[in-house]
């Protein structure tokens, strides 16, 4: 028997950087996006005043209910009743009725909208429809429970452009951060001895906002917030490298590597890596030095959390919680370990837990539970992490574009990535290449381009390799594979290889010592072969930082209806392929025609670069 859910109004608290999350759950759950129509309210939180806060910004304000006639223990047994409605279907209780209690059980169909004032309402945290469905059975609310309150007025709240928000007062945003602050402070990274797992933590306590009379005389004076800083996806707005506040950028980005390395299960919050790297790419944009924290409050994706890290570094200098990560054992080994080519966080942890601390470690006690991409990345590890400088990198590019044009000529090439963002130097380097004769593009990069580079002993090792476009057809990826994040690794043909540059002095060193190798450093290098009807897309998609490339795919589809990755874009509703780039020139021509095509200003790849 299915189950029957009462209407439902999910919360958006905790979706902010997880969108597409909240539109699966959304399309699961079959919510209801009026929130007066709602029997039943779930989010991703657990604080009543932040649940009694956001009810009141949606338009409901509410008095909270005290049931002082709950008398049920903890050990009492559960009951559940299912009895059958007027139209003869099964109705299953809700409540957490024991068999020693008698109170009247609410069913579905008994449960009050938030239509009447008078009428009340419950806020679940969103476990409770997870672990019912897990269960098969409508869990008891109570262990559930955030917040019930009885509506004491409805207004409808004001409407919100999709694109532009608005931007709540620094008053506002305290008042809910403060609501929604834990009892408890929250975890720092965890301290290990080698082979011993702890859980011992030291408290953090955070930095708390004091408004000053310096700083309250600012806030009346700020100067204005661009209108670009008003739009709601860093796709919209110019992002640059280097700004008036890098120093505290480079605070954040410290913290966020931190939150990435711990994951979600130490931090908390699934999106907390994200959180750092969106007031990142927000400040990115920012034209002015920041003077006080309420100036950090009213920039897009900065809030209470990035307003008290700012006072805290502009009254001492330095952020604890930096200062913190960069002495922890633990962040320094899992740091050192996910530099490795093919080792993610998780692994990182995995390493750790075993009780290595270093790449000794990795070699002498795990090098046989290593795979072969990951024993080639501890085998270049300090070279990859050599920054290659802008000459070098054209030289390796046009050495590929050299190859390419030996087989068939006609090839063209951009160079993509940090360098193309205007970066002085690259941790490796991206290549696109495309041909206007789509049978040529088809297989060329493992059946003909990749065997020449390995003949000429410019490519020493192959870390990844896919042809999976050429195995559809070279057509873009159907809407039901997309991802939200990352550049589309498995949508485009692609070589990750180990390059170095040609050995221009071989013959007379081979003369002097037979044994003599190439003495340039081993390079990570990115072929990627996009078919020419789509090239535009392939390099956009390779040029952004992370946080712009996650915002353009956001936007793509929430505000057009399409799904954009690198190798194409298609209508979600119909799967039809949306073609942007008739009439390119040339690769780069193509780019600025999908822009055009996506409604978007067009912004130079300086302009890009977000975290």
């Amino acid at each position: 028997m299915a189950l029957r859910f009462p209407h439902i109004y999910l919360l958006k608290v905790g979706f902010e950087r997880k969108l597409e999350e909240l539109r699966e759950l959304e399309q699961k759950i079959d919510v209801v996006f009026d929130i007066t129509e709602a029997q039943l309210v779930l989010g991703k939180l657990k604080s009543d005043r932040r649940a009694e806060s956001d009810l009141r910004h949606l338009g409901l304000k509410t008095e909270k209910v005290v049931n002082n006639d709950n008398h049920t223990t903890s050990h009492a047994r559960k009951r559940r009743k299912v009895t059958k409605n007027d139209d003869g279907k099964d109705v299953i209780n809700l409540d957490s009725e024991t068999e020693s209690e008698h109170a009247d059980s609410v069913s579905v169909a008994q449960l009050p909208t938030a239509s009447k004032i008078g009428n009340t309402i419950k806020v679940l945290r969103l476990a409770w429809y997870i672990d019912s469905v897990e269960a098969e059975e409508l869990l008891p609310m109570n262990d559930y429970l955030v917040y019930e309150g009885k509506i004491t007025e409805i207004q409808k709240p004001p409407k919100v452009s999709p694109i532009e928000r608005k931007q709540d007062s620094p008053a506002e945003i305290l008042a809910r951060a403060k609501a929604d602050e834990p009892s408890s402070p929250p975890k720092t990274f965890h301290r290990h001895k080698r082979g011993v797992s702890e859980t011992k933590t030291r408290p953090y306590q955070p930095h708390l906002l004091q408004e000053t009379t310096e700083d309250h005389e600012y806030a009346a004076n700020m100067p204005p917030l661009p209108e670009y800083m008003k739009v709601r996806y860093c796709c919209q707005r110019p992002c640059f490298s280097h700004t008036p506040n890098d120093a505290f950028i480079a605070q954040l980005r410290i913290i966020g590597k931190a939150r990435t390395l711990a994951g979600e299960a130490e931090v908390g919050h699934a999106h907390a890596p994200k959180a750092y790297n969106a007031a990142v790419a927000a400040l990115a944009s920012y034209p002015y030095p920041l003077k006080s924290y309420q100036e950090v409050l009213r920039i897009p994706g900065c809030g209470p959390t990035m307003a008290r890290l700012f006072q805290e570094w502009q009254e001492t200098g330095s952020i604890q919680q930096v200062e913190d990560f960069e002495n922890d054992e633990r962040f320094r080994a899992l740091d050192m370990f996910s530099g490795i080519f093919d080792v993610g966080p998780e692994v990182a942890k995995r390493f750790y837990s075993k009780g290595w601390r270093d790449l000794d470690d990795v070699v002498n006690f795990g090098w046989k539970s290593l795979t072969k991409e990951q024993q080639k990345g501890v085998k270049f590890y300090d070279e990859f992490a050599e920054r290659i400088p802008r000459t070098e990198v054209e030289e390796l590019a046009n050495h590929v574009l050299d190859h390419a044009n030996k087989i068939h000529p006609g090839w063209q090439m951009v160079i993509c990535g940090g360098y193309r963002r205007g970066k002085a130097d690259s941790g490796d380097v991206d290549v696109i290449l495309s041909h206007p004769d789509e049978s040529i593009t088809n297989f060329f990069l493992d059946e003909k381009l990749l065997h020449s580079l390995e003949d000429d002993g410019s490519v020493t090792h192959t870390l990844r390799l896919s042809t999976r476009t050429s195995e559809r057809g070279q057509e873009t990826l159907p809407p039901r594979n997309s991802r939200t994040g990352g550049r589309g690794f498995d949508t485009l043909d692609h070589a990750f290889v180990v390059m170095q540059k040609p050995w221009a002095t071989q013959t007379e060193d081979l003369a002097l010592n037979p044994g003599a190798k190439n003495p340039n450093t081993h390079r990570r290098v990115d072929i990627i072969v996009s078919p020419w009807k789509t090239a535009g897309c392939a390099v956009l998609g390779w040029t952004g930082g992370t946080m712009f490339e996650r915002d353009l795919r956001e936007y793509t589809r929430k505000e057009l209806g399409w799904k954009f990755d690198s190798s194409g874009i298609r209508d979600v509703k119909t799967g039809s392929w949306v073609n942007l780039e008739e009439g390119g020139g040339d690769m780069l021509d193509k780019e600025k025609l999908v822009f055009e095509g996506l409604k978007l200003e067009w912004r130079e790849p300086r302009e890009r670069c977000t975290d």
